[in-house]
C-alpha cells in the first residue's frame, strides 16, 4: 500500500483516541467538582433577651473632700508660750483651751482697770447722793458718769487682751500637728496647730449647667473609695448648689454632706461621685456591651431566624452596664452580646450556652 494511504488511516485513529480520552477525563473531573459556592459557616455568638425595667439617670464626676469646719489656730498677739493643753490628733471639744501665753502683765493691767472702775462707781454714787442737797452740781454727776463709762471700757479692753493670750477651740474637732513649743516667743499670726471637724465631710464636685435643673438639696449622692469591684460606697445628700457658674467651663459647684463616723475620709481626698438625677420605669434594657458604633451610629445585632440582623438603635442612659434603648429594639428580642466583631448583616449564627458569670446578662434574664 502506498505511504500516502497509510498516513491517512493513522491520523483519524489518533483523533478518535484523543477525543475519547478527553471525554473520559472531563466526565471523571466533573463528577467531583463543586456545582456552586460553599455555604457560610454559622458564627457562634452569645445573646441576651431584651427586657423592660427601671433605670436611674445618673451623673458621674470626681469630687474633692473638705472638712465640715476647718481652721488654722494662730496667735493674735505676741507672747511667750506658757501652757500647751493638747496633743497631736486629739479630739477636742468646743471651748477647750489649746495654748496659753504669758498673761501676768495683762492680768495686772486688768486689776488696775477694775480698781479704777470701782473708784469711779463710788465717786458717782456719792455725787448722786449729794445732788438733792445741791452740794454737787448736775454737771459734776455727768462728768463722773463719763469717767465710770471710760473705766468700764478700759476693763473690757483689758479683759479682751487677757482672752487673746488664751487660744481655745472654736468648735469640736481633731487637732493637727503642733507647731510651737513651751517657752517660745511667738508673733501675731504664728501657726499653732490646725483644727478640723471631720465627723461630717463636705464633698464638692462640678455639674454642667445643662443638668443643674435636676440637682437640688436633699438628693442622694454616692461617693466611692477606691477603684474597681472593691470600691466602697459612702452615701450622702446634696447640701447646696452654688449660685454662680464658672465662666470657662459653664459648670457650677455642688456641695454634698457625707457622714464620717469611722474617720476614714480625710480633707483633700478625691472620690468618684454618682448623683441620681431621675428614674425612668418600664424602659427597654440591653447590655451595654451589645452596642456597636460605626461612623457615629450605634446599632445592635438582633437574632432572627438563625441570622444576625443589624439594627440601628437610639440609646438613652447607660448605668451599671445597662443601656436604655429608646428606639430600635423591642422587648423579648434576642440581642448579640459577644461575637459582634465577626458578624455582618444577615450572617448565620449559632447560639452558645449562657454564661452565668455575665452579671448583666443574669440581670436581664
Amino acid at each position: 500500500m502506498p505511504t500516502f494511504f497509510r498516513r491517512q488511516t493513522v491520523l483519524p485513529a489518533c483523533i478518535v483516541v484523543a477525543v475519547a480520552g478527553g471525554a473520559w477525563l472531563y466526565a471523571s473531573r466533573g463528577a467531583s467538582a463543586p456545582t456552586g459556592p460553599a455555604a457560610p459557616q454559622p458564627i457562634t455568638v452569645a445573646v441576651v433577651t431584651a427586657t423592660r425595667g427601671p433605670i436611674n439617670v445618673e451623673f458621674e464626676a470626681v469630687g474633692s473632700l473638705r472638712a465640715n469646719e476647718a481652721v488654722t489656730v494662730t496667735a493674735k498677739v505676741p507672747g511667750i508660750v506658757r501652757e500647751i493643753s493638747f496633743n497631736e490628733t486629739d479630739e477636742i471639744r468646743a471651748g477647750q483651751v489649746l495654748v496659753r501665753l504669758d498673761d501676768e502683765e495683762a492680768r495686772a493691767n486688768l486689776a488696775v482697770a477694775e480698781a479704777a472702775r470701782r473708784n469711779a462707781v463710788q465717786l458717782l454714787e456719792r455725787a448722786k447722793a449729794l445732788v438733792s442737797t445741791q452740794a454737787v452740781s448736775r454737771s459734776r454727776v455727768d462728768e463722773l458718769q463719763a469717767q465710770l463709762d471710760s473705766a468700764s471700757a478700759q476693763v473690757h479692753a483689758t479683759e479682751a487682751r487677757v482672752r487673746d493670750l488664751t487660744m481655745v477651740a472654736p468648735f469640736a474637732g481633731k487637732t493637727g500637728l503642733r507647731r510651737v513649743s513651751l517657752g517660745a516667743l511667738i508673733a501675731p499670726g504664728t501657726e499653732i496647730t490646725t483644727l478640723d471637724d471631720i465627723s461630717v465631710m463636705r464633698l464638692e464636685f462640678a455639674v454642667p449647667d445643662s443638668l443643674l435643673a435636676n440637682v437640688a438639696p436633699g438628693q442622694v449622692v454616692k461617693a466611692y473609695l477606691g477603684d474597681g469591684s472593691d470600691a466602697r460606697a459612702v452615701t450622702g445628700t446634696v447640701r447646696a448648689v452654688d449660685t454662680r457658674l464658672s465662666a470657662g467651663s459653664r459648670q457650677a459647684m455642688v456641695q454634698a454632706s457625707l457622714p464620717n463616723e469611722s474617720r476614714n475620709l480625710r480633707p483633700g481626698m478625691f472620690l468618684r461621685v454618682r448623683l441620681e438625677l431621675s428614674r425612668r420605669d418600664n424602659v427597654v434594657l440591653v447590655p451595654e456591651e451589645a452596642l456597636v458604633t460605626s461612623s457615629g451610629t450605634q446599632f445592635v445585632y438582633v437574632v432572627q431566624n438563625g441570622k444576625a440582623v443589624r439594627r440601628p438603635v437610639t440609646i438613652g442612659s447607660t448605668v451599671d452596664g445597662l443601656a436604655e434603648v429608646r428606639k430600635g429594639v423591642e422587648e423579648g428580642e434576642q440581642i448579640v452580646t459577644r461575637g459582634t466583631i465577626k458578624l455582618r448583616d444577615g450572617a448565620p449564627v449559632k447560639l452558645e450556652p449562657a454564661r452565668t458569670s455575665n452579671v448583666v446578662a443574669a440581670r436581664l434574664g
